[in-house]
């Protein structure tokens, strides 16, 4: 029997997992993994909302009691069909060709969620080898990513464009601290934990898919058909649209009480949406800037919103140790400010 390793990107949100999740679950269905190398979809996990799965009924293991509907487009799961389904991948993973066989999950942990231990002890007792992976991005241009998000999102009551307030969580925390999720993710005593810098802009879709892969297989993912490469699955929009739909959301709230204005306020609010989205996934990977009429935050502010973050390079530096010499780390520190 092969020895079981499990390897799971734990996010945080707005770092490219849904790429991830698109790519492996294609690559799962088009039989281009490599033969030890298991991504769950289909009868291996819960049913997913669309054609990309990834796994956040893993956080539904965080919470013993069970866990209230989240708004989550997919079902949630007791504690205990989730680890049921964990030990039949396990026991999967176990009969793979070769010496070792790895299963691969996507889930955005770690930042809030309670009982970090419970699922890191269900791993760590049903694999021989654990392995957590986070993706480092700048505060800055991930907190922007997640208020475009919202934005664009009908159910989500954002409507400004404060960067600042989308840093502070509801508890009083700072988003994205990457020295809270370190430590929260060592203090789990968790022995592999891997980080990995994530780019903006980067003209190359896979880029984000390849540095996952090589802590999964050790080498670059192998391409899929089609236009996965050059494209972006989570485009922004420019900045003349996303006030467009602030509009509309601020009109729907006004008029909640005559559902059929607020229903053609809605069918307006989608058709904008898809149709500049359209545009910016037609156009590819191109860099973000005021002229072509992107949201671009000024230097003032990305200077306000970093002195937030203190120490977080020397932690990140310390984290990483030799790592942080390397070509890669230099050009994230030099690219982020820190």
């Amino acid at each position: 029997m092969a020895t079981t390793r499990v390897v799971v990107h734990v996010g945080p949100v707005k770092t490219g997992t849904t790429a991830l999740g698109s790519y492996f679950s294609t690559a799962h269905v088009t039989g281009i993994l490599p033969q030890n190398v298991v991504y769950p979809v289909g009868d291996l996990w819960f049913p997913a909302s669309g054609e990309i799965t990834k796994h956040p009924q893993l956080a539904d293991f965080l919470y013993p009691e069970g866990r209230q509907n989240s708004g989550r487009k997919t079902a949630i799961q007791t504690p205990d069909s989730v680890a049921e389904k964990v030990r039949q991948i396990a026991a999967h993973v176990a009969k793979l060709p070769g010496s070792i066989g790895t299963a691969v999950f996507i889930c955005e942990m770690p930042e809030d969620r309670p009982h970090l231990d419970r699922l890191l002890d269900l791993l760590i007792s049903t694999f021989d080898e654990v392995v957590l992976v986070l993706a480092v991005r700048s505060p800055v241009e991930a907190s922007q990513s997640l208020l475009v998000h919202r934005i664009k999102e009908w159910r989500s009551d954002q409507v400004d464009f404060d960067l600042l307030g989308m840093l502070t969580t509801n508890e009083g925390l700072l988003s994205f601290d990457y020295r809270r999720l370190i430590s929260r993710l060592h203090n789990v005593a968790i022995k592999e934990l891997v980080l990995m810098p994530y780019f903006e802009e980067e003209s190359d879709g896979y880029a984000v898919v390849d540095r996952f892969m090589k802590v999964v297989t050790g080498d670059t993912a192998t391409r899929l058909d089609g236009d996965f490469g050059s494209r972006r699955i989570h485009p922004s929009l420019p900045l003349s649209s996303l006030k467009r739909l602030v509009g509309l959301k601020k009109l729907k709230s006004q008029l909640r009480r005559i559902p059929f204005l607020e229903s053609i306020i809605h069918s307006l609010f989608r058709r904008i949406l898809n149709a500049d989205r359209d545009k910016v996934m037609r156009a590819g990977f191109n860099t973000r800037s005021t002229d072509s009429g992107d949201w671009v935050v000024s230097p003032e502010q990305r200077a306000r919103i970093l002195s937030l973050y203190g120490n977080l390079g020397d932690v990140i530096r310390q984290e990483l140790g030799k790592q942080a010499a390397q070509a890669e780390w230099r050009a994230w520190f030099k690219a982020t400010g820190f």
